[in-house]
């Protein structure tokens, strides 16, 4: 063994494994700058030796491996900070929306128009008999309900701009999936041959990365290198199979979307990613929407019912201000009986709560009225097709279409839902406007309009003023928007932390790389050099006589 032959084999494979250890740093070098490379090592290991005359030779080198340098903790870290982060982001986004929609895009909040409303009101007071205050006060009323409606507008089309967002998430999710498990059977091929699947594991890690930005997931390795994806304790991807997200109505909020995943609703179980701040952007939105609601619809009945007890300077009395509640009704997506809502309206304003109910049956023959919004039982009977249910001032028909409702039906019921869309001044003629409390007081008489005045003062909604109630939604929504963004900055510093970690233990030093170069460039030449003077040792014992 101890011949120049061996020494030949030991300069090739030191050769050869150089060439390989080359080839690596090569390829460190040409994807420095790629997003989600995982810097790669050649492992060189010393051949087995061989015993020759009572000694051990040295057989010279292999590249036994091309070996990822990857921090697996490290790569945990970060998938569940960018999924955090993520969430902050897109939730932010959604609520500074929110909150330029409440602010005003003129330059002009609600709060200025409701105060325009009741110090017209008060300057009708002053001066009862003047058509002019009686016209500025519509002109006002009308301000009001633009601003109103412009809200109720942004807000419903920044609903449906987050659904239709969730949508696209939705299959986004499903393709990542999909695409996640052809890399596991990639590289579970590739790896049971025994070579090392760095590449392919590097786009599997990115796939990875991206559907952690959307939602928060855990990831566990098997035992043929495939990475198992699980969502909530759900399964996404097992293998080379996976589960497909879907979505579904949601019957209790017909502007939302149940996730469904492996046939559960998994909404609830969503806890990072920006799915999750679609659906906290989504719930403040309906959260706020229902109190610009509330406001309208308060409004609506307050200043009604104090203008209906007035008269105008032509005499007419029970007249609306603003244009009435209306009753708006939907039967639950799960109903399977076959009755309808026939008809619906407020019978007694005063006697409104502006609470929303449901009419629910438990069976053909039987119904209960709850409140939902105290989950109280208002009333219950017997059910006739046909005959109205009357609660709290409402006024509800249901009637069989052709069957009767089943056990388990609902209808909900509700004068606040679409309150700031319908909300307009039903008052056209300036002379209708109530200022006097008697019909002999006209024109003089200005107790109507003071009472109308003084509910800028009164405590209507939820126990505050309208201003004041105002003031609070927009001052929460300001308070949450901050919340969001110091959570975001927070979690961009951590994010960029642990970035940086992973940079520092898997990322391409172009410097190190070049050092590592010179080095190979060295041994390689060496390896060279061993084999030309082995050559020349050869040819000088073979011209030997």
């Amino acid at each position: 063994m101890s011949s120049l032959n061996a020494v030949f084999d030991i300069a090739k494979s030191a050769l050869m494994a150089t060439q390989k250890a080359m080839n690596v740093t090569s390829h460190n070098i040409s994807n420095a700058n790629t997003d989600g490379y995982t810097r790669q090592r050649a492992e060189l290991t010393a051949k087995e030796p061989v015993i020759y005359g009572g000694l051990y030779f040295g057989t010279g080198v292999d590249a036994s491996n091309i070996q990822r340098v990857y921090d697996s903790f490290n790569t945990i870290q970060l998938r569940t900070s960018v999924s955090l982060l993520s969430r902050h982001e897109t939730a932010g986004g959604h609520l500074s929306g929110l909150e330029a929609v409440m602010n005003g895009l003129d330059g002009s909040s609600l709060s200025t128009r409701l105060d325009a409303l009741f110090n017209s009101f008060e300057e009708v007071a002053t001066n009862p008999s003047s058509y002019g205050e009686r016209s500025a006060l519509l002109a006002n009323a009308n301000a009001l309900a633009d601003s109103i409606n412009t809200i109720d507008s942004g807000i419903r089309l920044n609903i449906a701009n987050i659904n239709g967002t969730i949508e696209g998430k939705v299959d986004e999710v499903n393709s990542l999936a999909l695409r996640i498990a052809e890399l596991n059977g990639q590289i579970a091929g590739t790896e049971l041959a025994g070579i090392a699947a760095n590449d392919l594991r590097d786009k599997r890690d990115i796939l990875l990365e991206d559907l952690a930005n959307i939602v928060d997931i855990s990831v566990t390795e098997n035992g043929n290198g495939q990475a198992d994806v699980f969502l909530g304790g759900s399964f996404i991807v097992a293998g080379t199979r996976t589960s497909g997200m879907s979505l579904a109505a949601d019957p209790r909020e017909p502007e939302s979307y149940n996730i469904i995943l492996n046939g559960a609703t998994i909404n609830s179980r969503i806890s990072g990613g920006s799915l999750k701040g679609d659906l906290e952007g989504l719930a403040y939105y309906q959260g706020v929407h229902d109190k610009v609601n509330l406001l309208s619809a308060s409004l609506v009945k307050e200043v009604n019912q104090q203008h209906a007890a007035g008269f105008g300077l032509d005499g007419s009395s029970s007249t609306d201000f603003f244009a009435p509640l209306s009753v708006y009704t939907r039967g639950s997506v799960s109903n399977s009986g076959g009755a309808i809502v026939s008809s619906a309206f407020v019978d007694d304003l005063s006697q409104v709560t502006l609470d929303d109910y449901e009419i629910r049956f438990a069976g053909p023959g039987s119904y209960t009225v709850v409140n939902t919004s105290t989950n109280m039982v208002v009333t219950g009977g017997a059910y006739t097709s046909g005959n109205p249910i009357t609660f709290d001032g409402l006024n509800v028909t249901i009637q069989n279409s052709p069957l009767a409702p089943a056990a388990g039906d609902r209808f909900t019921v509700s004068v606040m839902e679409n309150a700031a869309r319908d909300f307009s001044v039903a008052i056209t003629d300036a002379n209708k406007v109530a200022a006097s409390s008697t019909a002999a007081g006209v024109p003089g008489d200005n107790a109507n309009a003071t009472a109308l005045a003084d509910l800028r003062d009164a405590l209507t909604v939820e126990g505050a003023t309208f201003g004041s109630f105002f003031q609070r939604v927009v001052t929460d929504l300001g308070t949450e928007v901050n919340n969001v963004k110091l959570n975001a900055r927070a979690q961009k510093a951590y994010s960029d932390e642990i970035r940086a970690a992973r940079e520092s233990v898997s990322g391409v030093s172009l410097e190190e790389e070049a050092i590592n170069l010179v080095k190979l460039q060295r041994a390689f030449e060496a390896a060279a050099k061993v084999m030309q003077t082995a050559d020349q040792m050869l040819e000088t014992l073979l011209n030997i006589r």
